[in-house]
């Protein structure tokens, strides 16, 4: 039965491995589409950083804030 487990265990973490890094692409994929965003500037970003952004583009298109939106996607803009 260890035996199985070490054989299995290197494939069950490329497989969480490889949603991690689809749902960081996809991310990075959404703000591109959606604000024009460079792709390559957001690639430098991590990807726990990419989930930061957006959180703040949400907030900011919830409370209407045009302004903050613009000033905070600028410097990620092509």
């Amino acid at each position: 039965m260890s035996l199985l487990i070490l054989l299995l265990a290197p494939g069950i973490f490329a497989i969480y491995w490889i949603i991690r890094m689809q749902i960081c692409l996809s991310r990075i994929r959404y703000l591109v589409d959606t604000y024009g965003l460079n792709r390559r500037k957001l690639k430098a970003l991590k990807c726990k950083e990419v989930k930061n952004l957006r959180d703040k583009i949400d907030q900011l298109r919830a409370h209407n804030d045009a302004d903050g939106l613009e000033n905070l996607v600028r410097p990620y803009r092509s």
